[in-house]
């Protein structure tokens, strides 16, 4: 390693219940925006909540590897050559090595997931769906945590964390990511298609130097309208809540 931080490859269980998951962010992924939701919305995500309490498994995992920037649009990570877009390229400038970083919901939610869409309840699965976003959303945010913790001890800085499938990084390097890590790494592989199991999982890179600077995600200047870490529009949804009066 060029920093003084020694190899690490490590997995770190959540407890769910400590997990910072606001009803405000779950309604975000929704589509809500800043608009108040539905009251029997909330009640539903209560109740999941409720749920998930006793059977959701969160956890994630890191390891250090050794890499550079080699130019604008190559990046070594060991002996693979990934290719982000120039913006994530710009965030990682200072980068003196990598950590590779796995977040998952965990499989216990996937199999709760799947008994809620075989209801054929859509709007609960609509609120399923996005409170098991925002949960793999709020144990990435533990991870970087974690790993600021561990990076100031040595003087070091991390950036903001960075997927495979956003900012125009071709989604099909999620395989050259994937082989520098063991097999089913925190729990999570990977299909031929790319798309992670336990679905509700995010994998990506995290420089840390001396001198880096984190800098906010390029959601003014990124193109992908659909990212993961782009707030939704501000807009109201309509729901057929009939049901639940």
């Amino acid at each position: 390693m060029k920093t003084s931080l020694p190899p690490m490859l490590e997995t770190v269980p959540v407890d769910f219940v400590s997990l910072s998951v606001p009803d405000i962010e779950v309604c975000r992924y929704m589509g809500y925006g800043d608009h108040e939701a539905d009251p029997r919305i909330l009640v539903i995500l209560d109740d999941m909540k409720r749920e998930l309490a006793s059977i959701c498994a969160p956890s994630f995992g890191f390891r250090t590897v050794e890499g550079d920037i080699v130019d604008g649009r190559t990046l070594r990570l060991e002996d693979k050559e990934f290719h982000p877009d120039r913006i994530i390229m710009h965030c990682l400038r200072g980068s003196e090595d990598f950590f590779l970083l796995v977040a998952t919901a965990g499989s216990a939610y996937d199999a709760w997931r799947h008994d809620v869409e075989c209801s054929g309840d859509m709007v609960r699965l609509l609120v399923a769906d996005s409170l098991g976003s925002a949960i793999v959303e709020a144990v990435a945010a533990r991870a970087l945590d974690a790993l600021e913790t561990i990076c100031a001890r040595e003087g070091l800085h991390i950036s903001n964390s960075y997927s495979p499938g956003y900012c125009g990084w071709d989604v099909m390097e999620q395989k050259m990511l994937f082989s520098l890590l063991p097999d089913a790494f925190c729990g999570v592989s990977l299909t031929e298609s790319c798309l992670m199991v336990p679905i509700k999982s995010v994998s990506s890179v995290v420089g840390l130097g001396h001198g880096l600077v984190k800098m906010p995600y390029g959601c003014a200047i990124c193109r992908k309208k659909d990212c993961y870490k782009r707030r939704l529009p501000k807009r109201g949804i309509q729901l057929n809540l009939n049901q639940y009066e």
